[in-house]
This record gives C-alpha cells, structure tokens and sequence, in this order.
C-alpha cells in the first residue's frame, strides 16, 4: 500500500502493527494443536529413549509416539533418487507420515540411540543396505520388516501394479513395476473390527487404502484409543490447516476413504 501523505505514515503503522498482532497472535494461542518446538539431536533421542525405556511395551509406544505430537509435517524428507545418491537420513524435528511410523516404532524396540539408528535402518532399506534401489518405497513392502502382525478380518482384495502413475510414467523413476494383491478392510467392516480391538493397549498400524493404481496405501499412522475409549488416529497430517503430527476421530477420518489395513504393534 502506498501512503499519499506524509504525515499519514504514522497513523498507518501503528494500524498495520495492531492489525497484526489483533489477528496472527491469537490464533496461535487458540491453536489446539500447539507445535512441538523440541529440537531433537542425538542427545535428546537418546533421553527420550532412556526416559520410557522400562516402561510396558504399550505404554513405550504410546509415549514415543505422543513426544512427537505437534512436529512439523514436511513433505519428502528422506533424500535420493535414480539421480541423487541415497543419504540415510534421521531427522524427528520434521516427520512425513512415513518417517513419523516408523520413528516411534524403531524409538520403542530400542535400549538406546544406536540400537535405534539400526533399527531405522532395517526397517527402511532392503538388508539394511542404504541405497535408493534398497529402500522400501511402499507401505505393503515396508511392513514386513517391522515384525507386526495383521489384523484379519480383510473384506475386499484389489490388484495393484505398484509405482505405475499411468500408462508412461512411473511415480519414482528406476523403481520397476511390481503386481500385487492387496487384501484391507471396508469402512463397514473396519468399524467392528475397531470395535472389536477397542480395550486394547496396543497400538496398531493403519495403512489408508489408495484410490490409484500405483500406489498401495496414500497414508499411514497409529490406531489409540483415548481415556474416553474414542478411537484416536495419530499421524502426520499434510493438510494444509494442520501440517504436524495430531491427534483426530479415527472413525471420522476414514469414514469415506476407499478401506485400511491394521497391523497390531505389540
């Protein structure tokens, strides 16, 4: 804005100061999901670690992944490609819903930091070898490695050709094509399986089924259930209103998404 009086300078910034402070501070205060502004180092992880480390394995799981509740959510965070050399990256201070999973995960079958370095390890690459053709790019893959179980129970069963965008483009070049069936869970049939699991201590796995050929899950977090016996799913929400880890109604967030799929953690 352009101001045509001099002597009206003044008057103008002192309103634009009130503007903005009357308007971008309280919806920081109102916020319900205030951002974790912890800086997690190898120090930190490690304290974090040693702090729930004697705890029932529930309860390790369920603190780990509550620590991490208001980190940021930021979009590619692991770094390679068929061009980029593969770097093995730990950074909990910036989670997607990929690496947010498998943090907490590794944090609770860890004693301490290097356990918990390996632990990431094992479960992102293939033999554990740290290389963008080793990784495990998709969620049906991945979860094979983290010694969990599937909740039965599965519904509908679709073919996917993982990694396929459409009929010329892959969604990660050098990655082949691969054909695989994935067995989830309808809306319907979720709702009573989570009725069933409900009382549990565990936390489980959820995968969102996609909608895309290509693609097996377009989503992940943790199933909980809060002290009210509500079932809670825990993720790193992309969203543009959230952008961080939070807490949001299960039932309501999968209410219209295509099915999941449940693995029990314990």
């Amino acid at each position: 804005m352009k101001f045509i009086k001099e002597n009206h300078l003044s008057f103008n910034v002192i309103f634009l100061i009130f503007i903005i402070f009357s308007t971008v501070l309280p919806t920081k205060i109102n916020s319900t999901e205030n951002p974790n502004l912890k800086h997690f180092d190898v120090n930190e992880i490690e304290n974090l670690i040693k702090s729930y480390n004697f705890e029932p394995y529930f309860e390790k799981y369920n603190k780990y992944s509550k620590a991490l509740v208001g980190i940021p959510y930021v979009s590619n965070v692991l770094i390679g490609s068929e061009k980029k050399d593969e770097v093995f990256v730990i950074d909990l201070n910036k989670l997607d819903c990929f690496t947010y999973v498998e943090y907490v995960h590794a944090l609770a079958n860890s004693n301490n930091y290097q356990e918990f370095k390996n632990k990431v390890r094992e479960y992102r690459y293939y033999k554990g070898e740290v290389d963008f053709y080793s990784r495990n790019h998709f969620f049906t893959d991945w979860i094979n490695f983290l010694g969990v179980s599937k909740v039965e129970g599965a519904d509908l069963k679709e073919k996917k050709t993982l990694n396929k965008k459409n009929e010329t483009e892959k969604y990660l070049e050098g990655i082949p094509l691969k054909e695989k069936y994935i067995n989830y869970l309808s809306f319907k049939k979720a709702t009573k399986i989570i009725s069933d699991l409900k009382g549990s201590k565990n936390h489980y796995i959820v995968g969102i089924v996609s909608d895309r050929i290509g693609l097996d899950v377009s989503h992940v977090g943790f199933l909980l259930w809060d002290k009210e016996g509500n079932a809670i799913f825990r993720h790193a929400s992309s969203k543009s209103k959230y952008m961080k880890v939070i807490d949001e109604d299960f039932l309501e967030y999968i209410k219209n998404k295509p099915g999941i799929i449940i693995f029990e953690t314990k």
